[in-house]
């Protein structure tokens, strides 16, 4: 075929394949069109399973309202956010007192360097209290979780040299002495871990958190639950786990200084699903009182709020479910909560 030809040819039908485009995309786009207007309009069922009924709210015993302050949003978004429209709510079973549970606290205790054969417990409802000149060690006598503080004074940072180590070996070190005294949850073992570096205030006889390792004396091991449902854990103080071992290393050896394991296990069958607020919701109850404070006023009344999100709070206080709240991060390391079950 001739170039001649080729050009006749290609004027000739160069109409019908134009027509032929045009039909094609009209038709294309009419499809497109009818399906987006279709989706929107469906009605979207959303499945929800409230087994527990109302569900209380979380209990955190030094927290206090929002009420009086006036808060700001400044996030990202530049508004309230709205994370998803139901969550999972799992029920915290209660346990009762364990039969044999004697062995097993003079075991801790030994492990905590009580001297069993002339310390013994004193037991009230639950609770069975180890205590000798130096150091106190309640244990729960239903679950085993336990609060371990020894006196501290100058005098315990004399001698031997102190000597933090490297992070990976302050956390095998504390994950160790919890497998020593049998309170090492398989949930905690999946979750994350944090070090913070410590020095002791001699003034009022507390820690004080510090950056560096060449300027602690002490090194604090906090343990956290896995994220539930991909989102993450929050505790009673935020900033750090009511489940940790704090440690003095001096030369090759340690002391066990403070500890705390207040863990409850979940229950992995009973689950409830719920409707969670909207983020419009949160944001007002925040604002109208409704939300618990936990950390950062710091005397101010203005507090300007620089993050929101969902997450899963774990109680460090026997409660009956593992829910999910709003978490409100502002300046001055502002930190507050909303519940975030809608009842």
């Amino acid at each position: 075929m001739s170039l001649t030809e080729i050009s006749y040819y290609f004027r000739k039908f160069l109409p019908y394949f134009v027509l032929f485009c045009l039909v094609f995309l009209i038709f294309f786009y009419s499809i497109k069109l009818t399906l987006i207007y279709l989706e929107s309009n469906k009605t979207v069922t959303t499945f929800t399973n409230p087994i527990f009924g109302k569900v209380s709210l979380p209990v955190i015993a030094h927290a206090s309202s929002s009420a009086g302050f006036k808060f700001t949003l400044d996030t990202i978004e530049g508004q309230p956010v709205t994370a998803t429209s139901t969550a999972n709510v799992y029920f915290l079973p209660e346990n009762n007192a364990r039969f044999g549970y004697s062995e097993k606290i003079y075991l801790i205790a030994k492990s905590f360097g009580f001297n069993t054969e002339v310390v013994k417990h004193q037991l009230v409802g639950k609770i069975a209290t180890f205590s000798d000149s130096d150091k106190t060690l309640s244990i729960d006598i239903s679950n085993f979780n336990y609060k371990f503080d020894r006196k501290v004074d100058n005098s315990l940072f004399t001698s031997p040299q102190i000597s933090i180590p490297m992070k990976t070996v302050i956390e095998n070190k504390a994950i160790d002495f919890l497998k020593k005294i049998g309170r090492y949850p398989e949930e905690l073992s999946k979750g994350a871990t944090n070090v913070i570096y410590l020095k002791f205030n001699p003034i009022n006889k507390n820690f004080v958190n510090v950056e560096k390792s060449s300027k602690a004396q002490l090194v604090e091991v906090d343990f956290y639950r896995p994220n539930i449902d991909e989102y993450p854990i929050v505790t009673s103080k935020f900033f750090t786990s009511q489940n940790y071992v704090v440690m003095l290393f001096q030369g090759n050896e340690y002391q066990i200084i403070k500890s705390q394991i207040s863990f409850f296990e979940k229950s992995n069958e009973q689950v409830g699903t719920y409707f969670v607020k909207t983020g419009e919701e949160a944001w007002s109850e925040l604002n109208s009182g409704m939300g618990l404070i936990v950390a950062g006023t710091q005397g101010q009344k203005d507090i300007v709020i620089k993050s929101m999100k969902l997450s899963y709070f774990d109680p460090d206080t026997y409660q009956n479910y593992l829910q999910p709240v709003y978490v409100f991060l502002g300046e001055g390391n502002f930190v507050g909560y909303v519940p975030a079950v809608k009842n």
